[in-house]
């Protein structure tokens, strides 16, 4: 019998312990903190780099972010990722800013 099912042998009025209604989770290795993987989904990426996932889905598809393709998924190693930070420019200044800066009195 399934647990679907399992209501049927119960005697009417009694109701389960409150336990036995939550649901039990699988027991997993311990995960490894997001900074120390060696990969990531890029979701994970997003969230780690604070970056929104389309323009990591972007970055990728013009050759500027690195991944690797596992099946469907694309994965993103934590390397492919400090290279990708290392190289994206810096914002600059606007134009009219560095005039500004010069004509200053200290």
């Amino acid at each position: 019998m399934s647990a679907r099912h399992s209501s049927r042998n119960r005697a009417p009025g009694i109701t389960p312990a409150p336990e036995a209604l939550v649901p039990r989770q699988a027991s997993s290795p311990e995960t490894t903190p997001p900074a120390e993987r060696l990969a990531y989904s890029v979701d994970e990426a997003a969230a780690l780099t604070g970056l929104s996932r389309d323009l990591l889905y972007d970055e990728m598809r013009r050759g500027h972010l690195a991944y690797l393709k596992i099946g469907r998924r694309r994965i993103i190693t934590r390397q492919h990722l400090e290279q990708f930070l290392a190289i994206t420019p810096k914002p600059q200044a606007s134009p009219g800013s560095e005039l500004k800066a010069a004509n200053r009195v200290p």
